[in-house]
């Protein structure tokens, strides 16, 4: 046997697909029994859970914010690529039909967000608002894009949803959902209730509980929660799976506070699975097979019309049954099961092509304005665009009164700001400290520190105080100030 050729390149490494990586992780089942020894795939996964129960997909984080399951899936995000996640979903896009995020306080939504926060979410983040923004796999950050494409080499199509929840609070109440997800936990920790008793099987849109005026009934609460009765939680890496039809709830309020309050920052993977079942399915290719003859598009004799007098209850019933005859000659003739699988795969095909275009679009869309944003930035040190380069590294300082005159304020951008009770002191008395220093600059990872010292009994056991403010606290904050002109840049990354 020839011996290989030493320069020849080496035969490339089989690359293990996103969902693979998951499921292959170790697993708690929701319902399944807990004796019950089972080995962690894709094969199981599909045997056993899928469409059947919720399952938790453990990451194995060896330290609490590096995840190799995260570092497998390249899905490593830190609060800086959340800020400028949410920077880059700020404005409505009309190219891509993109819309802004949605925020909710206390489980409620905010139903007038420009006038609140002229539509910033850090502005909204700040005052203790939830954070959801829909669609985020097209081109707001590489990364999600990346994994809806990986996943879609096992599911026909998925989207993202993204939720950023500040410390101690949560965004939606109770409800089910219409699609299969796959929620996972990239920053902070995240507190969850999956209960047993499913309201409504398999339901679609107008079924959904918890929405559209559904009600959860009291049974559903009543009844018990998966994963032996008990709430989970979900550290970064984490990975759960819902069927649709369960109903399930998420906090951060239960969360202690030994190494501070903290948010969380999770990526829900959407499959639609309700616009994948047969009933769906042979619906839309009857109407499709039926529209295409003439006569089936005609107005059926029915109803109490002046014209239609002569036309007798019999004649109608008659001339209903006769079309409907014709019509299933028609679908019995021409609905096959290889027209439906045509069906399917062409709207599989559809929903991916479209979605890839508008990433694509999105995604050179948000380039060309970050090197906009970053040249902007290099002529002033306040302002939105220097706000929008700011990370955790950057150093700041107080404005001085012409840096602050210079800030003009664009119709629909920030005028002010409004902080939640929690962390209000705290903000302030740094700000003001920041002020009364003109020649004080201070990394805004290190903002804290300005109010630690002689400050150790201002936490508090109700939440109140440093304990709330959390690296993503400081840099939502140090955002809004340089673009109102509060506070300014000294340097980007030091």
């Amino acid at each position: 046997m020839a011996k290989p050729d030493d320069n020849e390149a080496p035969m490339p490494e089989k690359v293990e697909s996103a969902f693979h990586t998951i499921a292959s992780s170790k697993c708690e089942l929701g319902v399944g029994l807990g004796s019950e020894q089972f080995q962690s795939s894709p094969v199981y996964f599909f045997r056993a859970i899928w469409q059947t129960q919720p399952a938790i997909f453990r990451g194995a984080h060896s330290e609490y914010k590096n995840s190799p399951l995260l570092q497998k899936l390249n899905m490593n995000m830190n609060w800086d690529d959340i800020a400028d996640l949410l920077h880059n979903c700020r404005c409505h896009h009309p190219t891509t039909g993109a819309s802004p995020p949605l925020f909710f306080q206390d489980g409620a939504p905010v139903t007038d967000p420009h006038s609140s926060y002229a539509s910033n979410p850090h502005a909204a983040y700040i005052d203790g608002c939830s954070i959801i923004i829909n669609h985020a796999d097209l081109g707001y950050h590489r990364v999600i894009s990346q994994l809806c494409e990986n996943l879609q080499a096992t599911f026909p199509h998925v989207y993202a949803n993204a939720y950023l929840t500040p410390a101690k609070s949560h965004a939606v109440e109770a409800h089910a959902d219409d699609r299969d997800v796959l929620v996972m936990q990239i920053l902070g920790k995240k507190v969850w209730k999956v209960y047993k008793k499913v309201p409504v099987i398999l339901p679609f849109d107008k079924e959904q509980v918890g929405k559209h005026g559904n009600k959860v009934d009291a049974a559903v609460i009543k009844g018990g929660l998966c994963f032996n009765n008990e709430e989970v939680i979900l550290s970064p890496g984490d990975v759960m799976y819902l069927p649709r039809g369960f109903v399930h709830e998420a906090n951060t309020e239960n969360l202690d506070a030994i190494s501070g309050y903290e948010p969380s920052f999770h990526v829900t993977i959407a499959i639609a699975t309700h616009d994948w079942c047969l009933s769906v399915l042979l619906s839309d290719t009857i109407r499709k097979t039926l529209d295409g003859v003439t006569k089936f598009r005609q107005a059926l004799p029915i109803g109490s019309c002046e014209y239609q007098n002569s036309v007798t209850d019999e004649d109608a019933s008659s001339h209903v049954k006769q079309q409907l005859d014709e019509a299933m000659v028609a679908i019995r003739s021409k609905v096959t099961p290889l027209l439906l699988e045509q069906n399917l795969r062409a709207k599989y095909q559809m929903h991916n092509a479209h979605a890839n275009e508008l990433r694509q679009r999105l995604t050179v869309l948000q380039q060309s304005k970050k090197r906009k944003s970053m040249e902007d930035s290099e002529e002033t040190c306040v302002g939105y665009s220097a706000a929008s380069q700011l990370t955790l590294q950057s150093l700041i300082r107080a404005s001085t009164p012409e840096e602050r005159s210079s800030v003009s304020i664009e119709e629909g951008r920030l005028r002010g700001l409004t902080v939640r009770k929690e962390t209000m002191s705290v903000l302030m008395e740094l700000l003001g400290k920041l002020k009364s220093d003109p020649a004080l600059v201070v990394k805004v990872v290190d903002l804290r520190g300005l109010v630690e010292a002689g400050n150790e009994t201002k936490d508090q056991s109700d939440g109140v105080g440093l304990s709330m403010v959390c690296d993503f606290t400081l840099l939502s904050f140090a955002r809004c100030c340089i673009e109102l002109g509060a506070l300014a840049v000294v340097q980007y990354n030091s």
